[in-house]
């Protein structure tokens, strides 16, 4: 990811020298002088030129995120040996004011390593960051759903899962991840990836008419890292049990916390403070049920696709995403009213109109349309990798106690982390934000 950042420094240093003899220009009310012009046209081919790698360098990372690696033997075998029981009571040592010692091994190799991540990424943080290693991606069924009816849930928790890390739940046990979208990792400052967003078609002229101009207009995703927080309050207890009893706790509580509050903004967040999510994003193709919504008919189901086919973007990891009450809603109901029997829209095969899909519950089924209110779910249909998840580092962790919690045993363990994201290209989406599913 230097290598981006690199490309970006050097491209903003010629950005700045093209301002430079610009302003001079101006100031002294002239025009350029042949040397000014020289050195303009220079500076601006040189930048256009930085500007082509680094969308060639994203272009790169997206392509090798929708096939990331798994772990390599030593970095397996470095996991393995991590004992976050260790690093706690260290922690608690530290927050009690009494002497923790140093960390040494594994656990101060893995700490040195989250600290020098963060300080690439430009990220301040307090107490012990973990690396991206310890927060790396895992295996799950895309189709799990959550068990309760929270709002922005992630649900899926009951699953089997092939664990992978540590805390391997933070970043990649989504949904989306599944259908494809595009991650990318250990990123270093903001990032901007432009895209062509209309061009105006040519149009047939006579022998010597002049032509039209057809330049495309361009729009930007820009991606920073926001922070996403968690805290578990941890007892002196279980500081003093296993290391296994300890990571079993952690990974519930902050993967439910964490995944939760990620999964929910990706779909339906309103930018501040958070990524703007799918359903909030300007362009994408929608379907209406109707004033006071509509419970899904196959005629919703395959107008999202037409939407995204009128674009011309039927391309690459195209899927449907929705919540399990849509997903019951979709089981029950026929395809027509008269037909062949059992011709539900969505049957035992898991496909919906012939594509993949994905239900969590981290998708709103409490979106109101008209006298509906609280009530509307959301369905989508598109080429999820068009959807860009950004992560800045790992996770850090803080140990911190007050006078509440001493009383009561307690501990509070604070965990943050950095993330962004968005959809780059909206004419890959489509979405019905009125489905009534009960």
């Amino acid at each position: 990811m230097n290598k981006l950042k690199e490309l970006q420094e050097k491209r903003g240093g010629l950005v700045t020298q093209v301002r430079q003899i610009l302003d001079a220009a101006e100031n002294e009310n002239r025009g350029l002088t042949a040397d000014e012009q020289t050195k303009l046209d220079q500076f601006e081919k040189e930048a256009d030129g930085f500007t082509s790698l680094i969308n060639a360098e994203v272009r790169q990372m997206a392509r090798e995120s929708q096939n990331m690696p798994q772990f390599t033997k030593q970095e397996a075998r470095d996991v393995d040996r991590f004992d976050m029981a260790k690093l706690l009571n260290h922690m608690h040592a530290d927050a009690r004011g009494s002497r923790g010692g140093n960390l040494d091994g594994i656990e101060f190799e893995m700490i040195s390593e989250g600290l020098q991540e963060a300080r690439a990424a430009g990220i301040q943080t307090a107490g012990i960051v973990l690396p991206r290693m310890l927060v790396r991606r895992e295996n799950r069924d895309m189709t799990a759903t959550g068990t309760t009816s929270v709002t922005g849930d992630q649900g899926g928790m009951t699953v089997a899962t092939n664990k992978t890390g540590l805390l391997d739940d933070f970043f990649n046990a989504s949904i989306l991840r599944g259908l494809g979208s595009t991650v990318l990792e250990g990123l270093v400052g903001n990032l901007d990836i432009p895209r062509i967003i209309a061009g105006t078609a040519g149009a047939k002229k006579a022998e010597n008419a002049s032509a039209d101009e057809v330049s495309p207009t361009t729009a930007m995703l820009s991606l920073a890292p926001r922070r996403l927080p968690a805290y578990i309050d941890v007892s002196e207890q279980l500081l003093k049990q296993s290391s296994s009893a300890i990571e079993a706790i952690l990974r519930n509580h902050l993967t439910t916390q964490m995944g939760a509050v990620r999964e929910a903004a990706f779909f339906h967040g309103g930018g501040t403070n958070e990524p703007t999510g799918i359903a909030g994003t300007s362009g994408i193709g929608s379907i209406a049920g109707g004033t006071n919504g509509l419970a899904p008919a196959w005629t919703h189901i395959t107008g999202l696709e037409e939407k995204v086919d009128a674009q011309n973007a039927m391309l690459n990891n195209l899927a449907y995403a929705s919540n399990g009450q849509i997903r019951k809603k979709l089981k029950e109901t026929a395809r027509q009213s008269s037909g062949v029997e059992g011709n539900f829209i969505l049957g035992d095969s898991g496909m919906l109109n012939g594509y993949r899909t994905a239900f969590t519950n981290a998708i709103s089924r409490t979106l109101t349309k008209g006298t509906s209110s609280s009530v509307c779910s959301a369905i989508f249909f598109g080429n999820f990798a068009d959807f860009y998840e950004a992560y800045w580092g790992g996770v850090s962790l803080e140990m911190v106690r007050d006078k509440t919690n001493a009383i009561s045993g307690l501990y509070t363990l604070v965990a943050n982390c950095y993330y962004d994201g968005g959809v780059v290209r909206p004419k890959s989406f489509a979405a019905m934000l009125d489905a009534l599913g009960a």
